[in-house]
């Protein structure tokens, strides 16, 4: 393919509605050589803001949770259901929509990490959304993994499935691609052909041939691994998030060397019926996470295998009019792994102090979940160590 060709094909590709994996990838500041990393960081972005009270129930301060939210709290007979409660909890229960995830909190291989947050919160989705994935509160198109995964190595960074930002992935030393699927991107990356770079060119134009040059590399990376590919075994999970983590399944199990997947699951931004929609939500999420757990076992990967969950915020304490609850603080993170240290981590929420907004405290800068990731996972240096780790790895 020519320049003029290729130019066409990256403009053509967002108007026709696919994911632009030939824009998303990106440049890391010199080329190397790439090396073989056996650790995996899976996150899993819960985009709307998902409700922590209604994931980990609060039977500490129950009656008072049901005073605060009469139609949408989770009812009284879930309190009975022992196999709910977690053991060495606080009296706190798993939703049950997530009961595909118990076992691994009885394995200890599930971490909760309550109110996660930053101080004055911003309560925008877009903007919050973009501290969350930056770890800044300047402008900036750096994310959080572009200080951490240059050191660690030297090749493709990370792969995006399903959706078009690269969110945490960004970043000019951040060698990272968007997909819908490893076929999809093989499919449309056949149509574009080896290029070197050129530093002669022009910036845009040197820009682009460096680009094509990556999506080329990462194509042939996948069409070897990913040609005949192992099969993973069987897979239950058939909501998009499970596809998502069925992909992610694929390349690890098949040798793709990608230290960090990003996939997501829409809809947590519950303003109206959220006991109905969360729940949903929640039960595809723990489908999908026990299938993809049982997969990494069945492999061998899961004890190198890291997920954490994150959602750009939390929800109002007390419900509204709509059957639902707005824009809060304090997040809820979920993680899990063969190495993780399960358990809780954080205080758990206090339902009589709240802020002037009516919303939870945080108590753990969401900061310090990223430090420990850098630190204590990938075993790089912490751009956040003044605030300190946390050891759930």
């Amino acid at each position: 393919m020519d320049r003029r060709h290729f130019l066409k094909l990256a403009g053509a590709l967002p108007a026709a509605g696919f994911v632009p994996e030939v824009l998303a990838a990106q440049q890391p500041s010199a080329p190397r050589q790439p090396r073989q990393n056996p650790r995996k960081l899976v996150l899993v972005r819960l985009k709307g803001g998902n409700d922590a009270l209604n994931t980990l129930i609060p039977w500490y301060d129950y009656d008072y949770y049901r005073k605060l939210r009469p139609r949408i709290s989770m009812p009284d007979q879930v309190r009975n259901l022992e196999k709910y409660q977690l053991k060495n909890g606080g009296q706190q229960s798993l939703n049950p929509w997530l009961k595909d995830l118990m076992p691994w909190w009885d394995k200890g291989q599930l971490a909760w990490i309550q109110g996660v947050g930053y101080p004055n919160p911003i309560l925008s989705h877009f903007e919050s959304a973009d501290i969350w994935e930056t770890a800044s509160f300047s402008t900036t198109n750096q994310g959080w993994l572009s200080h951490v995964l240059p050191g660690y190595k030297r090749d493709l960074h990370g792969i995006v499935l399903g959706g078009e930002e690269l969110g945490a992935l960004s970043g000019k030393d951040c060698y990272a691609i968007c997909m819908k699927s490893p076929e999809v991107f093989l499919s449309q990356t056949n149509l574009v052909d080896p290029v070197q770079p050129n530093r002669r060119l022009n910036p845009a134009l040197s820009h682009l041939t460096n680009i094509q040059s990556q999506v080329v590399s990462a194509s042939n990376q996948l069409a070897t691994k990913m040609g005949r590919p192992r099969p993973i075994g069987p897979w239950r999970a058939r909501s998009e998030i499970g596809r998502q983590l069925e992909s992610v399944a694929k390349m690890i199990v098949n040798g793709i060397d990608a230290p960090v997947y990003l996939v997501e699951l829409d809809g947590f931004d519950t303003h109206a019926n959220q006991l109905r929609e969360q729940n949903h939500l929640l039960e595809y999420l723990g489908v999908a996470l026990n299938a993809f757990a049982e997969t990494m076992i069945r492999h061998g990967q899961w004890d190198n295998t890291l997920v954490l969950t994150y959602s750009e915020f939390g929800r109002r304490v007390e419900e509204n009019r709509a059957g639902g609850t707005d824009h809060g603080a304090a997040s809820l993170q979920l993680a899990m792994g063969g190495s993780v240290r399960g358990g809780l981590y954080g205080e758990k929420p206090n339902l009589r102090r709240l802020d002037n907004a009516g919303n939870l405290h945080m108590n753990i800068d969401f900061r310090q979940v990223y430090g420990t990731v850098a630190q204590r996972w990938f075993r790089q240096s912490n751009p956040w160590g003044q605030l300190g780790t946390l050891p759930f790895v």
